[in-house]
């Protein structure tokens, strides 16, 4: 079965015949141009989101790289400080006379300060027993330091003295001849390198070489030394053997700006926590966290957390970004992006308004023409200049604007022309009762028409409203089948049904339900050919109605059957059509079952091998 489908253009075509409906068809035409506003506003606001999205996606894969290169800058950096402290050790135990200045002499060809940035130095920790203070007393003293002193004083039965501290500044000079074990955070990490042979990070600890009154914590980072420079296979050798450490001390803003400077990452603040985040593990921060105006535009934007095991202690280290990181985003475009995109928007719906205003003006041109064409033939060269500037000026429709016009102007001659006719004197009985029948015929015909397109508005614009009550599917069913009978017995139709209902309902709307069965009934006939056969059939099948339309008529195109519901989509818009109508039954009908909760389909092998359509409906019965 062949129809075609409607679109925007059929009210076009009331501009052309019923030129007396000015008011309405300009507020018709008018709401296009609202239509072009809102759909440009829509792909204003789908562009600035996408921009937006794909902004915050750029910023979150940015954040995540410097992240990661933080990250890994922070990782290998406390792996060349192991190694640093691992090739001291290789030192000492080659060196077992090792002094004062051979080991300043090693230190200082390490520059420290050029290649291990971040150092606060290389110290030397021994393991002296009670019974060998003294000599090691005697030993400082001959080495240059006159008042050397082990510090906090306290009696024990083992010592890990500092013994060496280099380079030799300041800070670092007051580090030597403390006493390692008096301090519990430092000695838990000596025992720890101590007992597993490797290196050994300590907690945060009070500053031991910064200024009195510097607040800043530091942490030890040590190797064990054992006798004879192996590792012993027991825990009790390594106990019992082990002669001291070789250690590095860093102050954790120092070492928390290497990382910073290495990374030349001022976006990006850093927080370091020994253990779990919280204030008392806290080890370092960035400088520039200390406003809390930052810290509040700081949780407003990315943060991230990430592990890292430090030579056997845990550091969880928080990284946030900065406004300078936001400063790099591109999101402050998504604003002037949105705006150009309402600019043009609005500038769209101007030039698209004055387009429709324009064409309102020709059309009304046109249908003047056309009225004036029956009274004056001089005027019809100005009517087809005027139709055909119409035209040019929506070349996409045209071919849906004639067929809509055909439809509206066939029936509308047809009245005018009986309409003449019985103003004639003379007439007979039978030609006047034949006028009065075609006049009715053609007028009910035009009310149909007008119907269809009203039906269609409503359906456009959403408003069209049902009805919430029960119907009787069958009584319904059986009254339009009667109605279109007679229509397919004067094409010599075989139309045949088959009510297998008994009282079901459906809840709904049973005028708009009529339409439906209408339209499907209706469009079978007109596209049979005389001598065909149409089979109806209503049953109930699983919960449903189902209603059944079988035709051997013309047929649908392979092509356009998955089309055969869509707007503006016909299977012939040619002038020399065989079938009337506007092509706006289908669409309507499948709209209508849809608001029932419902659904329509159609079947067809192809051209000239018929139709068979099928619709199915809730039974309230079932619901119930």
């Amino acid at each position: 079965m062949a129809t075609e489908n409607d679109g925007y253009r059929c009210r076009k075509v009331f501009i052309v015949c019923s030129p007396l409906q000015k008011f309405e068809r300009t507020d018709k035409i008018a709401k296009f141009p609202f239509l072009v506003l809102a759909v440009s506003i829509l792909l204003t606001i789908g562009i600035s989101y996408i921009f937006f999205q794909s902004s915050r996606n750029k910023d979150s894969i940015r954040f995540s790289n410097e992240v990661n290169r933080l990250q890994l800058s922070i990782e290998n950096k406390i792996n060349l400080y192991i190694a640093l402290l691992k090739g001291g050790r290789g030192f000492i135990e080659s060196n077992r006379a090792i002094t004062r200045q051979t080991f300043a002499e090693y230190v200082k060809s390490l520059d420290l300060g050029k290649n291990y940035t971040g150092v606060e130095g290389i110290g030397y920790a021994k393991v002296v027993p009670a019974s060998e203070r003294a000599a090691l007393f005697e030993k400082m003293q001959s080495e240059g330091y006159g008042d050397f002193q082990i510090f906090p004083a306290a009696e024990k039965d083992v010592y890990y003295v500092t013994t060496y501290l280099e380079p030799s500044d300041e800070s670092n000079q007051k580090a030597v001849g403390f006493d390692m074990s008096s301090e519990a955070g430092r000695i838990e990490a000596l025992n720890r390198a101590r007992d597993s042979g490797g290196a050994a990070t300590s907690a945060g600890l009070s500053p031991l070489q910064k200024i009195a009154g510097d607040a800043e914590r530091e942490f030890i980072i040590s190797l064990p030394i054992y006798k004879d420079g192996k590792l012993p296979a027991s825990l009790a050798e390594r106990r019992e053997n082990i002669v001291g450490f070789i250690y590095s001390p860093f102050h954790a803003g120092d070492f928390l700006n290497e990382i910073q400077n290495v990374k030349i990452a001022s976006d990006i603040s850093l927080r370091i926590y020994d253990g779990e985040p919280n204030a008392e593990n806290l080890l370092a921060q960035s400088a520039d966290r200390q406003s809390a105006t930052l810290q509040n535009q700081l949780e407003e934007n990315y943060r991230a957390q990430k592990e890292i095991e430090v030579a056997g202690r845990k550091w969880v280290i928080e990284y946030n970004s900065l406004p300078e990181f936001a400063a790099q985003s591109s999101l402050s475009w998504t604003t002037l992006i949105f705006i150009i995109g309402m600019v043009f928007s609005f500038l769209f719906f101007g030039m698209t308004y004055w387009e429709a205003s324009a064409r309102i003006k020709l059309q009304s041109t046109a249908a003047d023409l056309f009225e004036a064409e029956q009274q004056k033939q001089s005027l019809l060269e100005k009517e087809q200049a005027a139709r055909l500037s119409a035209e040019q000026a929506n070349r996409t429709k045209d071919e849906f604007i004639a067929v809509v016009s055909h439809e509206l102007r066939t029936p509308l001659n047809a009245i005018a022309g009986w309409t003449r006719i019985l103003r004639t004197e003379g007439l007979s009985e039978n030609t006047e009762k034949l006028a009065l029948e075609k006049i009715d015929k053609n007028l009910r015909l035009q009310t149909k028409i007008v119907e269809e397109l009203l039906d269609y508005s409503q359906i456009v614009s959403g408003t069209i409203k049902l009805e919430d009550q029960e119907v009787n599917f069958s009584d319904v069913f059986e009254n339009t089948f009667s109605e279109i009978e007679p229509t397919a017995r004067e094409k010599s139709i075989e139309f045949l049904k088959d009510n297998q209902l008994n009282g079901h309902l459906v809840l709904g709307d049973e005028d708009k339900i009529k339409i439906v069965i209408y339209n499907l009934l209706i469009n079978a006939v007109k596209f049979t050919h005389s001598g065909g056969k149409i089979e109806t059939a209503v049953q109930e099948n699983d919960g449903a109605i189902q209603m059944t339309v079988k035709d051997n008529g013309r047929g649908i195109a392979t092509d356009f059957l998955p089309h055969i519901f869509d707007r503006f989509t016909q299977a012939d818009t040619s002038s020399t059509r065989n079938s009337g109508g506007l092509g706006l039954g289908l669409t309507i009908s499948n709209h209508i079952v849809k608001l029932h909760n419902g659904k329509i389909e159609a079947h067809s092998e192809g051209t000239g091998k018929g139709a068979t359509f099928t619709v199915f409906v809730p039974s309230h019965n079932s619901s119930s």
